[in-house]
This record gives structure tokens, C-alpha cells and sequence, in this order.
């Protein structure tokens, strides 16, 4: 008789302190491999403790019998701003950390507060940006970078980190570049990788002329990106934006209309990034795993491993292919990838013995040894 398997998810909406989306201060409690990673679960629990989650169970049954169950939380909410309370190391090296911290529910705060901003992304390891936009001119018929200049000043003026367009600039002519600025997410990210960035905004920009009336111009731009991980290809944001500007020069209303709609895109990009940055900080990351040297039982070995959540962190695992030796995994992880590295490279299954060799971003390479 075949197995029958029977999945039940029960969705409970928990909401703990004010039901009103005003700024909270909250003391949160965590626990890490090191102090990073204790700092990181005590933003989650500030975060739970002053906003609320949304708690969700998995039971899957096979055969009348529980095969597994599982309770996952999901803290809706952004850490404005914190302050260690206390820390302390204890015997067995984990480290204890208590956090009080100022948390919200309204994205708008975080955008407009620049300390707030700065404390994400410093939890986020300042991610570099690069900028590649493919700008077409239409009313001068001449190359403009005008959309690219002003992205980049609009991102380094919040206080991003951005890659100099010089270094970008002297890439231009590889296969890589074109690629890249024609759309190819793959070769996008290869591009970001050899510049050191993190992340990627690559794009299309067009000015156009919607003609001439009572001796004014009408200028015309659309500008879409999507922005991109380099060391996983995730696409992070897709945004779009239009600007429309009148002048009595042709040339000066498309380079306004263009100006007009970089803001729009650039604030629905960080608009987008803060969210996605946030919802990570709040409950749980996708670190990649590649493991070199893998057959096929070691391969579902390693993924079983993972599975069990023997590194404290992991919320689930998933392997994802495995192709000449080489396997890879899409891990979720409470913390930062070089918590999950760190956990990783002190435990290991009876009789499986690997070693990390190497770590960037989101993405963790390891192999397995004699």
C-alpha cells in the first residue's frame, strides 16, 4: 500500500505590546556561537516581544504517524536603533546578550532616520553597490550617463557604500559588461564579484522628447533595474519609475524628466531593500551552501545533517542539485552566513568529515575530506 502523507499548517497571529505602529522600546534577549550572532537573535526578540509574529506549525503525518513537526515565527517589524544592556561569555563559548532597542513597524521611520538606516545596514555588513544602467538618448542622440550619476549620488548621499564608476568603467569592452547591461542577471553578477560588490543595480533608462508645446519641450524618461546578489544571482528588487519635465530646451527637460524618475526608482529600490534587509534581520536569511567532492549518499547525508538542525540557527535545508561532485544547499539561518560557517565547522556527522573553505556573503564553500 503506498505511503500517505498529510500536511495540517495552522497559522496564529501573536501580537505582543501596543496594537498602535508607534516606535517601542523594547529589551530583547539572544544567544550566539559569538557575540554578533547573539546581538542578531536579540534584535528578534525585541522585535517579537514589541511588534508581535506570526506564528506558523507544520505537521506532516505518513501512516497514521507523525513524521515531523515543526513551529516557525515570522516577527514583522524594523530595529530602528539599540544598545548592549549586557553580555556575557559563557563556559561552554556561547555567548549571552541583552539588547534594548527601539523598534517600529513604519518602513517611513527607517527610510528618514539615518542613524536607523546606518544600523542596518551595519547589521547587514555594509553591502557595496554597484550601478550599471544602460542609458539611450534620445533628443541628443548621444551617449548620457545621467540616470547612472545620479543613482549613485542618490545612494551615497543615504550613506550607502558605493563602487567608484571608474572601476566599473574599466570593464567596459568584456563580455561580461555587454551582457550585463543588456539584462543577463548571471553575468551581472560575475561583474560585482570582481569589483568586491555585494550587490548589483543594473538597468535601462530612456529620454525621449513628448514634443513641443507653446514654445516649451516636453521631456520624457522611463528607468527600470533590478538589483541583484552577487555571490547567490538573487534578485533582491525589481522597481520601475517614469518622469515627465517641461523646459524650454529640449536637452535640459529630458535630463530633468531622467532626474525625476531616478528619484522615484531610487526610492522604491531602498524602499524595497530596507524591507527585504529587515524581514532578514527580524527572522531568517538563505545562506547557499556548495559542498565539493560529494557523491550521491553524501549528498543526501549532508542534507539530512543540515536537516537536523544539530547548528542552532537552522530553520530548514533543502538540497538543491548535485553535478560533477559538486552539491549545493539552500539553507535558512537565524543569524549571519558566518555564524552558520562558524557552527558548521564545529560539528560534523558520525563518520562524515568536511572542512569550510571558503565564505563570501551569502554563500559558504566547503568540501569533504578523507
Amino acid at each position: 500500500m503506498r505511503n500517505i502523507e498529510k500536511i495540517i499548517f495552522v497559522l496564529v497571529i501573536v501580537l505582543c505590546g501596543s496594537l498602535f505602529a508607534q516606535p517601542q522600546i523594547v529589551t530583547g534577549e539572544g544567544m550566539g556561537l559569538n557575540r554578533d550572532a547573539a546581538i542578531e537573535n536579540a534584535k528578534r526578540d525585541a522585535v517579537e516581544k514589541g511588534l508581535g509574529a506570526v506564528i506558523a506549525s507544520e505537521t506532516v503525518v505518513k501512516n497514521a504517524a507523525v513524521f515531523s513537526d515543526n513551529i516557525y515565527s515570522k516577527a514583522q517589524g524594523f530595529v530602528k536603533k539599540f544598545k548592549v544592556v549586557s553580555e556575557k561569555q559563557g563556559p561552554d563559548g556561547l555567548w549571552e546578550v541583552t539588547i534594548e532597542a527601539e523598534v517600529t513597524q513604519i518602513l517611513d521611520q527607517i527610510i528618514q532616520d539615518e542613524v536607523a538606516l546606518q544600523t542596518l545596514l551595519n547589521s547587514m555588513n555594509r553591502p557595496r553597490i554597484t550601478f550599471l544602467i544602460r542609458e539611450e538618448n534620445l533628443i541628443d542622440n548621444t551617449p548620457t550617463d545621467f540616470a547612472e550619476t545620479k543613482l549613485l549620488s542618490m545612494f551615497y548621499n543615504k550613506g550607502f557604500d558605493v563602487v567608484d564608476r571608474q572601476l566599473v568603467s574599466a570593464l567596459k569592452g568584456e563580455p561580461d559588461y555587454s551582457e550585463a547591461l543588456a539584462g543577463n542577471v548571471a553575468a551581472a553578477a560575475r561583474i560585482a564579484s570582481q569589483l568586491g560588490s555585494e550587490i548589483i543595480v543594473i538597468g535601462t533608462a530612456k529620454i525621449s522628447s513628448g514634443g513641443k508645446f507653446y514654445n516649451m519641450y516636453s521631456g520624457q524618461a522611463d528607468i527600470s533595474a533590478k538589483i541583484v546578489r552577487s555571490d547567490t544571482g538573487e534578485i533582491l528588487a525589481v522597481a520601475s519609475a517614469h518622469g515627465k519635465k517641461p523646459h524650454i530646451s529640449a536637452s535640459t527637460a529630458g535630463i530633468n524628466a531622467v532626474n525625476e524618475a531616478v528619484e522615484i526608482l531610487g526610492r522604491e529600490i531602498i524602499k524595497q531593500l530596507i524591507q527585504k534587509w529587515s524581514s532578514e534581520q527580524a527572522n531568517f536569511i538563505k545562506v547557499y551552501i556548495v559542498l565539493k567532492n560529494a557523491d550521491f549518499g553524501s549528498y543526501m547525508m549532508f542534507e539530512s545533517f543540515l536537516k537536523a538542525q544539530t547548528v542552532p540557527g537552522i530553520r530548514n535545508a533543502y538540497a538543491k542539485s548535485l553535478n560533477d561532485g559538486v552539491a549545493e544547499y539552500e539553507v535558512e539561518f537565524e543569524g549571519k552566513a558566518q555564524g552558520l560557517a562558524m557552527g558548521l565547522s564545529r560539528t560534523a556527522p558520525e563518520g562524515f568529515n568536511f572542512k569550510i573553505t571558503g565564505l563570501s556573503g551569502n554563500r559558504i564553500t566547503a568540501e569533504i575530506v578523507e
